[in-house]
């Protein structure tokens, strides 16, 4: 197959098959800011940093995994690109926490320099993190401070593809994510060798050397480059497959089932307590023989699926996350559950129970021994 013809902003330019509008834009001159994105690792397209518009698709996509198509005439620093581009820097600059957003001299901070370039001030949104998290200095080499930390899982991928190990992975959802190691357990020297090469690619200084900036250790680091298996989807369906069995069998996912799961799988125990704590119908710790998950999606919300709650509290004296004393009943709150057309609804582990009022609530529960 031949050269791929491309327009990047009023320029001509020509690419190969499967390359990328980052790689072509590059070539040709054109800077696209990036985050999360670097030479050296696979694109994720997480930090929507690098979107840029493209005539006729129908919303902005992130150059950094856009293959380039015969013809495509491309938008780096249109008004939408830029106005989408600022926002996110908004939202970013809310989790990061760290000193530096405000601090003129944090010149190595990656977030700190886009935001000046953009002129951004102080942002508008009010979403503060759920809670603040301690410096971690365990680990003789390396500091991490989650504060500082973005999501941009660059420390991920540089662990795993780079470094040939498979420390760090994401767990949890909204703004409870966040990088775990192990089973959400402090950087400590048993996990994390001293190649430091985390510490080298996360942009914010959530996590950084306890020395100052050294070469890495060329020997057989080179090497490990790619070594690592791709996660790839068959192995993440047979874990989640594996995971609700467990869940199914014991009512809870243990640490030791997290750990014999890693070893089936070949995965680290982060990675298999990222997907435990992300999917709300697997728990970690003991549940109640009778699991009343309460949808709190907008279409239940609308049909007042709150009072649920209240009449569930009165019946058996407990709310989202408790477990009454005798074991018998479990109650949490849980996105979708797929019964939308027969709001408010609940669910008692498998079973519906939909168009509810307060009333109906004892009667269901009694029925569940």
């Amino acid at each position: 197959m031949g050269k791929i013809n491309v327009v990047l902003d009023g320029l001509k330019g020509m690419g190969e098959p499967g390359e990328t509008i980052l790689a072509v834009s590059k070539r040709m001159g054109v800077d696209i800011p990036t985050l999360c994105q670097k030479e050296e690792l696979k694109p994720s397209g997480v930090c929507r940093i690098c979107v840029v518009e493209v005539e006729g698709a129908p919303r902005l996509v992130a150059s950094c995994h856009t293959p380039i198509d015969e013809g495509m005439v491309i938008h780096t620093a249109s008004p939408k690109v830029l106005m989408s581009r600022r926002i996110t820097l908004e939202l970013l600059m809310v989790g990061h926490t760290g000193p530096c957003v405000m601090d003129p001299h944090a010149d190595a901070c990656e977030l700190h320099q886009l935001a000046s370039q953009v002129e951004l001030g102080l942002p508008r949104f009010d979403a503060n993190r759920p809670r603040a998290y301690a410096v971690e200095e365990d680990n003789p080499y390396v500091v991490r401070d989650l504060s500082r930390c973005i999501l941009c899982r660059r420390c991920i991928g540089a662990c795993e593809e780079i470094a040939g190990q498979n420390v760090f992975s994401v767990a949890y959802r909204g703004f409870e994510s966040k990088i775990i190691v192990g089973t959400d357990q402090p950087l400590e020297l048993e996990v994390c060798c001293d190649c430091g090469v985390c510490a080298d690619f996360c942009p914010t200084s959530a996590l950084k050397l306890k020395t100052e900036k050294k070469e890495i250790q060329d020997s057989g680091m080179a090497q490990k480059k790619g070594n690592s298996k791709a996660f790839e989807r068959a192995d993440r369906e047979g874990i989640l497959a594996a995971l609700k069995d467990e869940q199914i069998r014991n009512g809870f996912v243990s640490q030791n089932a997290i750990d014999e799961l890693g070893n089936r799988f070949q995965r680290s125990s982060s990675d298999i307590y990222g997907s435990t704590s992300f999917y709300s119908f697997l728990s970690t710790e003991p549940l109640g023989r009778n699991v009343i998950r309460v949808c709190k999606s907008l279409p239940c919300f609308l049909k007042n699926g709150r009072l649920l709650l209240c009449a569930i509290y009165k019946s058996i004296g407990i709310g989202p996350g408790e477990t009454t004393e005798d074991g018998r009943y479990t109650v949490e709150l849980t996105n979708c559950i797929g019964a939308c057309d027969q709001a408010p609804a609940i669910m008692i582990n498998h079973q519906v129970y939909g168009g509810l009022t307060p009333a109906d609530i004892p009667g269901i529960l009694a029925s569940h021994e």
